[in-house]
Parts: C-alpha cells; sequence; structure tokens
C-alpha cells in the first residue's frame, strides 16, 4: 500500500458524487491485500488513503485533522459518538475505532445520500466495526428527530461530530439542542470552519445566553416552521478553534471547533 503519511490527489472543480465513491468500493473489496485488510481499521483506513492518493480526491477528514478528534476521543473517552454526515465511511471507521479502544459504546453516523450510506455500511464492516458504528440513512433532521423519539438507549450524545453541509450547522446544532441530544457535558466538534466556514455558528457558541435569549424570544411561541430551530439558549459553550491540514495537505484553520457545555 502507499504511505498514510502521503497527501491526496488535488480536490478540483468536481470533487463527489461522480462515480469515485464505487470506484473506492472496488478498489477496497478486489484489493490485492484484502486479506490483511480485512477485520483491520487502521488497514482499511489506509487503503482508502491509498485511493485518495493514487486515484482520486477524496472529501474525507484524512489522518492529519483527523488524529486532533481520535486524541480528543482518548483523552475523554465518551461513550457515545453522534456523526452527522458520513460520506463514504472513512470518519466512521476512524472515530469508531478510537471510540471502540476508549470503552465506548455507540457510534451513530448519520448519512442522507443512500449510496454513500450504504458505502460506509460495507467499509465498516469490512473494518470489523460495524458492532460499534451503525449508519442511519435519511434527511439529517429526520434522522436527528428519529434518535431522539426512539432514544437508541442515548439521551444526549458525548461527542457529536459536524461534518455535513456548512450552511446547516447552526441550525442542525440547534435541533440538537432542542431534542436533548446535545446536553451539559456534550463536546461538539464542528468540520471546516475556516474555509468554507460559519460565521454565524461561531457567533451562536461564543455568545452569552442572554444575548441568544434576545435574538429568540420574539420568535418564542410562534414558531410553525419546523425547518427552523431556536435552540436552548441556556447551553454555555467553552469553544477553542485548532488548526490542522486538509487531505492534500493544504494548511487550514480547523475546528475541530472544541465545544464543551455546561449549565449557565
Amino acid at each position: 500500500m502507499s504511505s498514510v503519511e502521503g497527501f491526496y490527489k488535488p480536490e478540483g472543480t468536481v470533487f463527489y458524487n461522480d462515480g469515485r465513491e464505487q470506484q473506492l468500493l472496488k478498489f477496497i473489496t478486489t484489493h490485492p491485500e484484502r486479506s490483511a485488510i480485512e477485520g483491520s481499521p487502521e488497514a482499511v483506513l489506509a487503503a482508502i488513503d491509498e485511493f485518495g492518493q493514487t486515484r482520486d480526491f477524496l472529501m474525507n477528514v484524512g489522518m492529519h485533522k483527523g488524529k486532533i478528534i481520535t486524541d480528543l476521543i482518548s483523552k475523554e473517552q465518551p461513550k457515545t459518538i453522534l456523526e452527522i454526515g458520513g460520506y463514504v465511511g472513512y470518519s466512521a471507521i476512524m472515530f469508531g475505532n478510537a471510540l471502540r479502544k476508549a470503552g465506548g459504546q455507540k457510534y451513530f453516523s448519520l448519512e442522507m445520500n443512500p449510496e454513500f450510506a450504504s458505502i460506509t455500511r460495507t467499509l465498516t464492516a469490512i473494518a470489523g466495526l460495524d458492532d460499534v458504528v451503525e449508519v442511519l440513512e435519511g434527511p439529517c433532521r429526520t434522522s436527528l428527530r428519529k434518535l431522539a423519539k426512539d432514544n437508541m438507549g442515548v439521551k444526549s450524545w458525548d461527542l457529536v461530530f459536524l461534518d455535513h453541509a456548512k450552511l446547516s450547522y447552526l441550525n442542525d446544532l440547534k435541533l440538537c439542542e432542542e431534542l436533548g441530544l446535545v446536553a451539559p457535558g456534550s463536546i461538539v466538534v464542528a468540520d471546516d470552519m475556516y474555509r468554507p466556514g460559519n460565521p454565524p455558528y461561531s457567533q451562536y457558541v461564543r455568545a452569552s445566553p442572554s444575548s441568544k435569549t434576545e435574538v429568540c424570544s420574539p420568535f418564542v411561541g410562534g414558531m410553525s416552521d419546523d425547518c427552523v430551530s431556536l435552540g436552548n439558549p441556556s447551553l454555555v459553550y467553552r469553544t477553542s478553534l485548532l488548526e490542522g491540514l486538509e487531505p492534500t495537505g493544504q494548511p487550514v484553520n480547523v475546528p475541530p471547533i472544541l465545544i464543551e457545555l455546561s449549565n449557565v
């Protein structure tokens, strides 16, 4: 296999959903070292990286940014992780493996695209993580409400990883707050907050409860659109902005915005 220390091919104008994901699946399932890959999360990740380095760019979190989060998992030892935006399962394999090593129990990956969800299920099974990682397919907000309704044995999630449509970060975080999926003690990690970034999200997690309450108060009791969430203004976030490398090697400011929640 290629060294996982290498970087991915350049991103390009078109960088996903053009057939490369199916090519990746075939690359893994027919890999000449398939027997060595089977049951090894590290080997599956190395094979995915090999594809990104030698065949085509993949919009994965990558090993460099990923290490920031695996180190966080090792330090904080969460029991549960909720991922919003699974793509082809790279982060689910990397973080699910770290969660299992830390003694964790549940990793839920939400993915809207049925093909990507299917690829994630196949690759996590090859990695031997299908007892830890569960993929929930469908629109994000529908899946979040299903998680809250069905409980899944989890009331609030210890760590939430946001890596889907950047413009949806804030509204979906607020829905997580409303549903109690994010609560005091949760950690929220939001990827790609420098490029392309999401200033309203960053402003919200840094705002005081009083200022958030003032913004929301005119709408309390008058909201009829369940596509818009007001959140839980009483939650207080302590934030850190961390820097990482894209899979292509391009340096970026990444939160991982690390958010620890506590009561007001």
